[in-house]
């Protein structure tokens, strides 16, 4: 007889709260090569490569899923490819002009197979900044490279070579979705209620000490200068930043008039100590698809809310929960306060609970919220965030139910005649089918005409079937255990 695999350990209330957390995923881009990558803090996937590149040539498509780098190596980079965060992984998918990036890629590990992708730009006359570099810049090299460094600084005594410059380079990809004249969902980026905020990452090099980059430009978030700690002499310097550079209505009306994309263009100004300041203008992208909703692990809505204590509560019983809004650190663009809420079934705001300002890199804010029990009713608490620009948003609203004595008692009793449904519907199935993995569709065929059956399903290999008695539990048939 097959094992039999409770997927519910306990019958599935309606009142039961579930909430699954997850790192807020984040794109990357690999201009060398020309491909992107998405990750969600589990799973690395290709989402765009550029027809033509050097990754195009080898194979890469956008969907693949990649499992693991084997080149070049990186001491930052060791482990799980979905634990690396945004700065990690760009750099670790970085080819050298010695290594090419070799990339495990497959559905799964065990049928993942090897990509290798080599750079064709132009290798640079010198590999290395003007040195010397500090220990964290040499963490960021391959191991090949840091074998190479030493040797390399030998060979250019003045440490800088004539054509070793001030640089500048954006990185950045975004892309928003738009339906019915609506913003479905976004990468890249977030918006507040007014503004779409596309995340940059911008790279800078002074052959010294960066002292600042200023930048002007279009929208409210500009000017703007950034500008590395007090105490580092680092001369490259990694700005990750957002900025407010198109309206809603901007997103909306290009959709409407058939626009594919809109551009934004920034001034930057580089000073570095001893050297005269450099002037470049930088572009920013967003790339428009219209009329057409999002993949589906694209979504514009805010799942940032839990409710910790009690999953449900008698009416007349002191109801005190926990308010939790989590993963704030990580929400673009910076939220400025949160107000806990309370909603109706139509998402219409009944009461205001609490407001919480939320400082610069607060990760989650936890608040009590006293639970009014006078009646049987759900009560559905959301949070109100309200960013610099004095637009909020919403997120989902998390329920917690008042019961009263006889539902309580009603619902205990319908799980124990469940329980005796799916005791007596057992015995009958093993006594009936011997084998029910011989011939799975047959068998599901079987289970979708009982009366008992309320759902029955099974996959198209054979593999597994599984099928839910009215008022019970989901039972899953894994046919490859025995």
């Amino acid at each position: 007889m097959p094992a039999v695999c409770l997927l519910l350990s306990a019958v599935t209330s309606l009142f039961t709260t579930t909430w699954l957390l997850a790192a807020a995923p984040f794109t990357v881009a690999v201009e060398p090569v020309g491909f992107s990558v998405r990750s969600d803090g589990a799973r690395v996937s290709i989402t765009q490569v550029v027809p033509g590149g050097p990754a195009d040539r080898a194979g890469l498509e956008a969907g693949m899923r990649v499992q693991s780098i084997v080149s070049p190596v990186r001491a930052f980079a060791q482990g799980p490819i979905g634990k690396l965060g945004r700065r990690d992984l760009h750099d670790a998918l970085q080819p050298t002009w010695d290594e090419p990036l070799i990339l495990t890629v497959g559905k799964t590990p065990q049928e993942g197979h090897l990509v290798s992708v080599q750079r064709d730009d132009a290798r640079p006359a010198e590999e290395f900044p003007p040195g010397p570099l500090t220990l964290k810049q040499l963490e960021r090299l391959t191991l090949s490279q840091q074998a190479r460094y030493h040797p390399a600084r030998f060979s250019s005594p003045q440490g800088r070579a004539p054509e070793d410059e001030p640089s500048l380079t954006l990185h950045h990809e975004s892309q928003a979705w738009v339906k019915k004249g609506q913003l479905q969902g976004m990468t890249g980026g977030g918006h507040t209620g007014l503004w779409i905020h596309p995340q940059l990452q911008l790279d800078s090099n002074c052959p010294a000490r960066i002292k600042k980059v200023e930048l002007r430009g279009p929208g409210p978030g500009l000017p703007r200068t950034l500008t590395p700690a007090p105490e580092d002499t680092n001369p490259w310097q990694q700005f990750d930043f957002d900025l407010p550079l198109w309206s809603l209505r901007d997103v909306t009306k290009a959709c409407a008039a058939g626009k594919t994309s809109l551009t934004a263009s920034l001034r930057a100004a580089l000073s570095c100590q001893g050297e005269p300041v450099l002037q470049k203008t930088l572009p920013v992208k967003l790339t428009l698809t219209c009329h057409q909703p999002p993949p589906e692990d694209v979504t514009d809505t805010l799942d940032l809310v839990a409710l910790r204590g009690e999953e449900e509560f008698l009416v007349g019983a002191k109801a005190v929960v926990t308010v939790e809004v989590m993963r704030l650190d990580t929400e673009v663009p910076q939220v400025e306060a949160a107000t806990v809420v309370e909603v109706d079934d139509q998402g219409k705001e009944l009461r205001r609970v609490v407001t919480l300002p939320v400082p610069a890199g607060t990760e989650e804010l936890k608040t009590e919220v006293t639970l009014d029990t006078t009646t049987a009713r759900t009560v559905r608490l959301a949070a109100e965030l309200r960013f610099p620009d004095g637009s909020t948003r919403r997120t989902t609203a998390q329920q917690v139910p008042i019961l009263t004595p006889e539902l309580v008692a009603a619902r205990q009793k319908e799980e124990e005649a469940g329980g005796e449904r799916l005791q007596a519907f057992t015995a009958r199935f093993s006594k009936e089918w011997k084998s029910p993995c011989a011939n799975v569709p047959a068998t599901v065929a079987w289970l979708q005409k009982q009366p008992e059956i309320a759902s029955a399903s099974g996959d198209k290999g054979g593999h597994h079937f599984s099928y839910q008695v009215k008022g019970s539990l989901l039972i899953l048939f894994d046919c490859h255990q025995q």
